[in-house]
C-alpha cells in the first residue's frame, strides 16, 4: 500500500534589519497598559509638532504603528487589558520588547529618550517626567525567561 503525502512548498522569510530571538520575555499586559500609553502620550511614534518626518511610525528602525483605540484604553488594571489584542498593537509590542532590557538604564527604551544615547529629541525629562521613566524602569521587573 503506497503513502501518499502532500506536496508542501517551501520558501524563506526575510526578518528584516533588525532581528533577534529574545531570551527575556517582557509582560504583554503591562506594555499595552502601562508602556504604550505613555509612547503614545509623548509623541514617540509621530514626533512633536514641527518635526522632520513621522519618528517612530515612518522613520527608523523602531517602528510604532498608529491604532486607535489603545488596547491601553481597556485596561482595568496596569497589566489587565479586556480587548482583543490586534496585529498593529502585537508589532508595537515586539518592537518595544527588542528596546528593553533588564537593566533598563542601559535599554535604548530608556536611554534614547533620556538623551543619554543617540536620539534626535529629550522625550522625558527627569524633572518633570519622572512618572514615564518609573512606568519603563518597572516594564524591565516584570518578564519570564523561555
Amino acid at each position: 500500500m503506497a503513502l501518499l503525502l502532500p506536496l508542501v512548498a517551501c520558501s524563506t522569510v526575510e526578518p528584516g534589519e533588525d532581528f533577534s530571538i529574545a531570551d527575556i520575555v517582557y509582560d504583554e499586559g503591562y506594555y499595552y497598559c502601562s508602556v504604550e500609553p505613555k509612547l503614545f502620550e509623548y509623541k514617540c511614534g509621530p514626533g512633536n509638532p514641527g518635526e522632520e518626518g513621522s519618528c517612530h511610525f515612518d522613520v527608523t528602525p523602531y517602528r510604532l504603528t498608529d491604532y486607535s483605540p489603545l488596547i491601553g484604553d481597556s485596561c482595568s488594571s496596569e497589566s489587565a487589558p479586556t480587548a482583543v489584542i490586534i496585529a498593529p498593537a502585537k508589532a508595537n509590542y515586539s518592537s518595544s520588547q527588542a528596546k528593553m532590557q533588564l537593566d533598563p538604564k542601559l535599554a535604548p527604551l530608556l536611554t534614547r529618550p533620556l538623551g543619554k544615547a543617540s536620539h534626535p529629541r529629550v522625550v522625558f525629562d527627569p524633572a518633570k517626567d519622572q512618572a514615564a521613566i518609573d512606568v519603563i524602569e518597572a516594564w524591565a521587573t516584570k518578564f519570564s525567561t523561555q
